[in-house]
């Protein structure tokens, strides 16, 4: 009998310690299962984006971008898209309609917020407006190759010097120098169906050239051709 009963007891301790065993591993799973603290994204639950303050212009589409504040240009009719920092205003009210067999088909002038209010002020009146950046598209009718084609339009690059190859919007492209009213540098790129030029425009000269040389690069870097 008491053989048996220390049977009985050595027995009864490991089925016990495995009951307590269990109710710990349900226990950790409930826990794992829990909602997330907020703060943390599950799936399906995207970051806080960060908007631009920018001014948004005719033409113009705004995407929110968690890396810079950047805000998104988009004009289907030249057939160009990119971004420019936060402060700036895009001003695209210069354009020929599609219609129109002009040479000159649109102007896409970048200013700082404050370059841009002063002028509507008319703080510049009667003297030049204040150097920034700005995008014009020809057309191309004889599909001129990049070079070529600065060369034939004396009227608008003067004494152009230093060319530069580049690739831009996966395109070959090039830069130089030029003068005139100010010191300007330039790309000229081909539009992806080889009809129009894209020319991207920093002028120099004034004390805000920082300012816009950071607006200037990232056109450049951020560039796409939408034709």
């Amino acid at each position: 009998m008491s053989i048996q009963r220390e049977w009985i007891t050595t027995n009864r301790i490991p089925w016990f310690l495995g009951r307590v065993w269990c109710c710990v591993s349900l226990g950790l799973i409930i826990a794992c299962q829990a909602e997330p603290p907020s703060g943390v994204n599950s799936p399906g639950t995207s970051a806080k984006s960060v908007v631009s303050s920018s001014s948004t212009e005719p033409g113009t589409e705004t995407n929110s971008s968690s890396r810079d504040s950047q805000t998104t240009y988009k004009n289907e009719s030249l057939g160009i898209r990119f971004e420019y920092p936060e402060g700036f205003v895009v001003d695209d009210t210069n354009k020929q309609s599609d219609t129109e067999s002009q040479v000159w088909r649109g102007t896409v002038e970048v200013w700082t917020q404050a370059d841009y209010e002063a002028m509507q002020t008319n703080d510049f009146e009667g003297t030049e407006l204040p150097a920034n950046v700005s995008l014009w598209v020809y057309r191309n009718r004889d599909r001129l190759w990049l070079q070529d084609w600065v060369e034939s339009r004396s009227d608008y690059f003067v004494s152009p010097q230093n060319y530069k190859q580049q690739q831009v919007a996966n395109q070959d492209a090039i830069a130089f120098q030029s003068t005139g009213l100010y010191e300007v540098e330039t790309i000229v790129l081909p539009s992806g169906d080889g009809q129009d030029m894209i020319v991207i425009s920093l002028a120099k000269g004034t004390g805000n050239e920082a300012a816009y040389r950071q607006a200037f690069e990232r056109i450049r870097g951020t560039l796409q051709l939408l034709r």
